[in-house]
């Protein structure tokens, strides 16, 4: 009589995220379509760390669990999925890295811009003092953070009134258009310009911020987790004067119209900005079931398919949804994300994933 084989160990959700999932500083996806079979070799390596603590809070023994995991992050403190776990369960026990004493790489001139309401500022206060020490600052924020700002050194300014607008998600770009203007109105001052803009978030945890200038500086394109932290040279982040106006005519209530998509963009990029939130055509590239495979159809595609996804239209009446594929699903109003991703695909802008913008929001950012 054979013996039955054991059963597979059901790893947790945490463990079988998508590649994109962490490039773009996601939320975890619940999804079972959107899940790995199994973890990669590299999340297998993240649970030796992670296990012991995690069947700790299984058992309902939070206070193990978190001395457990405060000794895996000093054994392993650039694990992503560790400090995503972390994260989730004990915000607190995570710290910010510092960048480099060394700074910006000789020759660059770069300006910080942080743009937004400054929640978890004083999570992120020594990784933002620390990065202005090579770099100048500018802050754009609502009224009720104006006293949260004084904490920091470089430039200031105090949106007040809000512009009324239809959401929230809006605001932040308004800011930084803002933003991008201060950067500007110091280079008339000085008679200087900056070589390469970066924008930062305060509730944006970076796992591992060391060589953080050094990878702007080097970057063919933008460095980026999506939308919440992004940079490059100073001549294409000033585009991004450009996307709040935007927003009424092109992207506010258009995520039912198809973008024409420039293919090369895609293919010169990783994952870190959310491309594959798009509608892509089925009767173009089929369905294929990982962001992964998408890429694959366009790379495979070559010139024909690149030119078809420029001027294709869909078919009089069609939900585009139905017709079309697509892998992250933003608010059917205006998906920031994918908005973003947009700008930078018509602006033929290639966009990358860096260690030092590696990274989540924090999970207690709305704590008071």
């Amino acid at each position: 009589m054979s013996q039955a084989q054991p059963r597979p160990l059901a790893y947790p959700a945490l463990l079988r995220q998508p590649a994109w999932v962490l490039q773009s500083a996601s939320a975890d996806r619940p999804e079972p379509t959107q899940l790995l079979a199994e973890p990669s070799p590299e999340a297998l390596r993240s649970w030796a760390q992670i296990e012991p603590g995690w069947r700790a809070l299984e058992a309902g023994d939070r206070a193990t669990a978190e001395t457990l995991w405060r000794q895996a992050l000093a054994q392993a403190p650039a694990d992503l999925l560790l400090q995503r776990v972390v994260n989730q369960h004990a915000p607190q026990l995570l710290s910010c890295g510092k960048p480099s004493h060394r700074g910006a790489p000789w020759g660059s001139r770069i300006a910080l811009v942080l743009p937004g309401q400054l929640r978890c500022l004083n999570r992120s206060l020594p990784l933002l003092r620390a990065l202005a020490r090579h770099a100048d600052l500018f802050v754009c924020t609502s009224a009720a953070y104006a006293g949260s700002a004084s904490k920091l050194p470089g430039a200031m300014r105090v949106i007040d009134p809000e512009p009324t607008l239809p959401m929230g998600a809006m605001q932040q770009w308004h800011k930084l258009a803002v933003a991008l203007a201060m950067v500007r109105e110091q280079e008339a001052r000085s008679g200087r310009r900056y070589s390469h803009i970066l924008k930062l978030r305060s509730d944006f945890h970076h796992v591992q911020p060391r060589q953080l200038l050094a990878e702007l500086v080097a970057a063919d394109g933008l460095i980026c987790a999506s939308d919440k932290v992004f940079g490059g040279r100073r001549e294409l982040m000033l585009l991004f004067e450009g996307f709040y106006p935007a927003i009424a005519g092109w992207f506010d209530g258009q995520e039912q119209r198809y973008w024409p998509i420039h293919a090369g963009q895609i293919l010169r990029s990783d994952l870190s900005a959310k491309w594959y939130g798009m509608a892509f055509p089925q009767e173009l590239v089929g369905q294929p079931t990982t962001v992964e495979a998408l890429r694959a159809v366009l790379a495979a595609g070559g010139e024909a398919l690149a030119q078809t996804l420029l001027g294709w239209r869909p078919p009089p009446g069609a939900d585009l949804n139905t017709v079309s594929c697509r892998f992250f699903q933003g608010h059917p109003h205006f998906a920031s994300e994918v908005c973003f991703a947009r700008f930078l695909n018509l602006n033929a802008i290639p966009a990358r994933s860096s260690p030092g913008l590696l990274g989540f929001l924090r999970s207690d950012r709305l704590q008071p």
